[in-house]
């Protein structure tokens, strides 16, 4: 890859693009963001993030803002059904949302001024341009001699047709990416056989004895079949200030593919299918009813309080997706994030692999690496992810047996005799079925 000044447009301006665009921007490249949504400002998604070391180390590098992003939880603690701690780990983690990453990324990228940051840090000598487009669809990508040649639609101009032509282009835009698709055939998103209801609670609504029980860890229930966790996060503001702040949670629970279970529950409430995520605000009271009571029933009391003072919950129906490859157009194409690579979130290494990837695509800049190393590095990086975090998973959801078939192939993805590809949908497929 040419290290001199590159016209790079990242098709994606969520978390993953925006990392990759700030270290791209810095090194002096020109970098355009294409993003899909139509809106600069975005929802919080009340979507709660733990982070971990790498990417702690890149909002220390990175981040030019000057506001706080994280809350501090000084360990890990798991309650039986009497609410009662059976078992703590001291591990210190840093608790955030993606909202307040999102807008934290933008203000360093183009200087996005918002709630979160309304200073954002002027641009450095030797940056390069950093430009963030809303309303582009990307319909397709052309290797040429002279670089990718980029077709989009403009949403915000009649889906009017346009062009670009870039020297490098970063595909960032999720688990669901088309694009990735038309590099891969037959690499598709493959349902792991149960769901994450996610919910937030304002603190303020939380009550003194469930507080005592989670501040300010985080906090692990399981039970038959299914487990939850909390950890408090940033307010809808991003406010850090005891009494302003959310506690997030999610539950894993199993529901078969193409059961009517999971087909009423990812309806919404104007009666659309969704085959991924319920988005917020669009839960079908009627349906969520029956789990508000089974949560009274299988849980300990202070979190069965949480699922019950949940007004907008959401859910994600969990997948593996995994690609051959994270080059395409001899290198002039990257995949990364979750359109390379879709971590299940049990351990919370999504944010952390975008992460790794834009600071080892950095070296690669600095001639410190090459893009095949990048390439290994971030391939094998996701590999070992995934297995772990379904190791992890699977043995709250179903036991401990339900992991030997994950801890066999992370066995060989350590000792480098794991084949790239087509090692997730097997397993996914049956696991489901594994019980205690």
């Amino acid at each position: 890859m040419d290290a001199s000044m590159m016209n790079i447009v990242i098709i994606g301006g969520s978390n993953t693009g925006l990392m990759n665009g700030i270290v791209l921007k810095r090194l002096g490249h020109n970098v355009r963001i294409l993003e899909q949504n139509t809106q600069s400002q975005r929802d919080d998604l009340a979507a709660g993030i733990t982070t971990h070391p790498v990417f702690e180390e890149f909002m220390e590098r990175h981040d030019h803002t000057a506001e706080s992003w994280s809350i501090h939880s000084p360990g890990v603690q798991f309650l039986n059904k009497a609410a009662a701690v059976t078992r703590r780990l001291n591990r210190p983690l840093q608790m955030t949302s993606w909202g307040v990453i999102y807008h934290h990324l933008r203000a360093n990228f183009d200087g996005f001024q918002s709630n979160f940051c309304p200073n954002p840090p002027a641009p450095a000598k030797g940056d390069g341009d950093a430009v963030f487009e809303c309303g582009k669809r990307v319909t397709g990508l052309v290797h040429t001699i002279s670089g990718v040649e980029i077709t989009y639609e403009d949403l915000l101009n009649k889906k009017e047709e346009g062009k670009l032509l870039a020297d490098l282009v970063i595909i960032a835009n999720g688990a669901n990416s088309s694009l990735r698709s038309t590099i891969f055939t037959g690499v598709e998103r493959v349902y792991a056989g149960y769901v994450a209801f996610r919910g937030t609670v304002p603190e303020s609504e939380v009550s003194d004895e469930a507080k005592k029980t989670f501040d300010p860890n985080l906090t692990y229930n399981s039970f038959n079949n299914g487990y939850i966790l909390l950890y408090i996060i940033p307010g809808t503001d991003g406010s850090i200030v005891p009494g302003h702040r959310r506690y997030n949670w999610v539950w894993y629970h199993p529901l078969a593919a193409g059961s009517p279970e999971l087909e009423n529950i990812m309806t919404d409430s104007s009666g659309v299918v969704h085959r991924n995520t319920l988005p917020v605000g669009t839960m079908q009271a009627s349906e969520w009813a029956p789990y508000v009571a089974l949560a009274s029933k299988i849980m300990c009391a202070p979190f069965a309080e949480m699922v019950r003072k949940t007004t907008q919950p959401f859910i994600t129906a969990i997948g593996d997706v995994s690609c051959p490859r994270a080059t395409a157009f001899d290198g002039k194409v990257l995949i990364a994030g979750e359109a390379l690579n879709l971590v299940r979130p049990h351990m919370a290494l999504s944010t952390t692999q975008s992460a790794m990837q834009a600071l080892l695509l950095e070296k690669v800049l600095k001639r410190e690496i090459t893009l095949r190393e990048w390439e290994e590095q971030v391939l094998q990086y996701g590999r070992v992810s995934a297995l772990k975090t379904n190791a992890f998973g699977s043995f709250f959801l179903y036991g401990y047996l339900s992991t030997a078939g994950w801890l066999v192939k992370l066995a060989g993805a350590l000792l480098g005799h794991l084949p790239p590809f087509a090692w997730l949908s097997a397993s996914a497929a049956t696991e489901s079925s594994k019980k205690k």
